[in-house]
């Protein structure tokens, strides 16, 4: 981070995925490393942010690089002098006004950029031109710390210093030919009388061979810096780099420099013969274009270069066998977009916001982040166009899946396949993926439990970056010791209190049928009846994945509003505490190795809320978040009431994930409270907020 970033931040927009960056990062305490990036047409920061970023470095480039070019050119001439003044207004209005407009910078910052770049125009018109060097050093040192300033390892800000200083000395030196065009057209007046007199080249007075040079070398040398950064930062694919802001604004930063070298080259060759004063007048017009072209490139160039810092980095690569998080923007607002496990076969796809609605495969409606009772509340309707997902010729549906946040498909990715599409209304977006040829994907990756499977991988590419998002294990594959015990002991709780029997509820994953013995096995040491149904009395033991968990608690709870069911209450696994479930259920018990509203678990959700908008936390993505983080979760288990509540439950404040007026839909139980009751076996509380 570079010393312009701490004292005029005005100019350099959050980064991170869509609007987290570093202030997020600051105040969770660790890094949030990004894991997607919107991939639309309108992926950009606030207009105005953007062009006073633009206006301060272009004029800078300019001021800067009018000095710089001094000790090989001639002296200034009055088009050098107008433009150098006119760049050192843009650049210190911008300056003061980012200052003035956001109050984050200081006025010293301001000040002395404005005495830096007024003192290039002043020595250039003064007794001693060549002295405008010394302040254009210094306006070079402010664009080179401008321009690196959103950059944050070492290397992309060299390559971002890099290219600043050659862009500002390829900018002077264009200006310079172009401003001397009518001196070194200065021809022997007899050839005026004498149209076969032969002349000299065009542009053979001293110094212009000399700039000529300077801005081939400087050209180059940002041609390089730029494609070195393109390489090193993304856009990673052809579809992000032309399909995205920032992958066109990428493209015209290398290009917009190297067509200006290509230009002063190509003017030499083609006006640099000797000639006949007839031939002469045609070789000056398209010199004359040549060099106004290779201007205006350059200043395109850093233009572009400025606007990557306004605009979200490029997605990580796809790799196969990684989770792929991203956003993509169909117009209404970014979608957070997963693919896992990227392999060739099934894929899961999913999209996401804390708004849109997508058909349940029931035909019910369900949201993104959890499908409340009725009357529990629930998020404010967003998109509703019909989302599709398209690989080659066969379009899936997007629908809801029980238990889980936002909306599926189960799409088959051949070998070889580089894109999908996402379709709705009339538009679509193209996402790049690369599955690879292997196929080696886990047993829980694309089927009921294939959602809980992706929120673990989402925790680990959250708190670690992409490449920590290997699809190698699911959750459901294996039965956790802790959660185990924790099973047990709950039975054995229930037994003591003299419950007249169970219902186990379970499905077919390994993790389900080795809980749901665990939960036998106890029952019948503790004297506990194993039924069929809890029937009015007895209790509810929920041990299977999210999606038959919240049909269970869905159904039961329904049951309840007719007839007395499950009175002796609903227990629900550990691996349960998300939304989509809890969501289903009028109240529930979980035994849980960690407090939900302590604050790691806490930083876990701003994090996920902050990096993959829409997404539920869940307690094997805060498994796997810690883990990746390297942090500690595991704790004494204790029985924790979850129920809904009648009043929005954590609503942030100002721009925080939450949403006034309504449940926070990133919380571990929209629209209800998730409440420490004691040890396992301790009395049930009702869980307050």
């Amino acid at each position: 981070m570079s010393l312009f970033l701490l004292v005029n931040p005005a100019l350099v927009p959050a980064g991170g995925l869509l609007p987290a960056g570093p202030a997020g990062a600051a105040a969770l305490g660790h890094a949030l490393v990004p894991a997607a990036a919107p991939a639309g047409p309108f992926d950009g920061a606030p207009l105005a942010v953007t062009l006073l970023r633009s206006a301060l470095l272009v004029g800078l480039a300019v001021v800067a690089g009018a000095g710089l070019v001094r000790p090989l050119a001639r002296g200034p001439v009055p088009t050098e002098r107008i433009v150098a003044t006119v760049a050192a207004l843009v650049a210190s209005g911008a300056a003061i006004a980012a200052t003035v407009w956001s109050g984050s910078g200081t006025p010293l910052w301001a000040a002395g950029l404005v005495v830096a770049v007024a003192a290039v125009p002043v020595l250039l018109h003064g007794g001693r031109p060549a002295t405008a060097v010394l302040p254009g050093a210094v306006v070079a040192a402010l664009l080179a710390s401008v321009l690196s300033s959103a950059r944050g390892a070492p290397v992309p800000v060299a390559l971002d210093a890099g290219y600043a200083v050659a862009v500002a000395l390829l900018a002077g030196a264009v200006l310079h030919l172009f401003a001397h065009r009518a001196v070194a057209d200065e021809a022997p007046l007899r050839a005026l009388a004498d149209p076969d007199t032969p002349t000299a080249g065009p542009d053979d007075r001293p110094g212009t061979g000399r700039v000529r040079v300077l801005a081939v070398v400087a050209g180059t040398a940002a041609t390089g810096a730029g494609l070195a950064q393109l390489l090193l930062t993304g856009p990673f694919s052809v579809i992000d780099l032309v399909g995205t802001g920032y992958g066109r604004s990428a493209l015209v930063a290398v290009a917009g420099p190297a067509l200006a070298t290509v230009l002063v080259v190509a003017e030499r060759a083609v006006t640099g013969r000797g000639g006949h004063a007839t031939g002469r007048a045609r070789a000056r017009g398209t010199r004359d274009r040549f060099r106004a072209t290779a201007g205006v490139a350059a200043v395109a160039g850093v233009a572009a270069a400025s606007v990557l810092a306004a605009l979200p980095p490029p997605a990580a690569a796809a790799e196969p066998g990684q989770l792929l998080a991203r956003t993509v923007d169909l117009g209404s607002g970014a979608l957070t977009l997963v693919v896992s496990p990227m392999r060739p076969g099934p894929n899961l796809v999913q999209l996401t916001d804390p708004g849109v609605v997508v058909p349940a495969e029931t035909g019910a409606a369900v949201s993104t982040a959890a499908a409340p009772m009725p009357g529990h509340g629930g998020p404010d309707a967003g998109p509703t166009a019909p989302l599709t997902v398209r690989v080659g010729d066969r379009d899936v549906p997007v629908t809801g899946r029980a238990g889980a946040p936002g909306g599926w498909a189960l799409v088959d990715l051949p070998a070889g396949t580089d894109s999908l599409s996402v379709h709705a209304g009339g538009a679509s977006r193209t996402v790049p993926v690369d599955v690879g040829t292997e196929r080696t994907t886990p047993a829980g990756a694309t089927g009921a439990d294939g959602p809980e499977c992706a929120s673990a991988v989402l925790g680990a590419v959250v708190a670690a970056g992409p490449g920590s998002g290997d699809v190698t294990d699911c959750p459901s594959e294996s039965l956790r010791p802790g959660d185990e015990q924790a099973l047990r002991e709950t039975v054995r709780a229930l037994g003591a209190r003299g419950i007249p029997g169970i219902a186990i509820a379970a499905d077919a994953s390994p993790r389900s049928r080795a809980a749901a013995e665990a939960v036998r096995a106890e029952a019948a040491a503790a004297g506990v009846p194993v039924r069929p149904r809890a029937g009015a009395d007895g209790g509810l033991v929920v041990v299977s994945g999210w999606q038959d968990a919240a049909r269970v608690a869905r159904e039961t709870a329904y049951a309840a509003n007719t007839e007395p069911t499950a009175l002796g209450g609903t227990y629900l696994a550990p691996w349960l505490l998300t939304g989509g479930v809890l969501g289903s259920a009028q109240s529930a018990v979980l035994p849980l190795p960690f407090g939900p509203q302590e604050p790691l678990p806490q930083r876990y959700v701003r994090a996920l809320a902050l990096t993959v908008p829409g997404s539920a936390p869940s307690t094997s993505g805060l498994l796997a978040w810690a883990d990746a983080a390297g942090e500690q979760v595991e704790q004494p288990y204790g029985w924790h009431g979850a129920a809904p509540v009648s009043v929005p439950m954590s609503v942030e404040p100002g721009d925080g994930p939450g949403h006034h007026g309504g449940p926070n839909t990133a919380a571990w139980f929209p629209g209800g409270a998730v409440a420490a009751i004691g040890p396992i076996g301790a009395p049930a509380a009702s869980p307050t907020p």
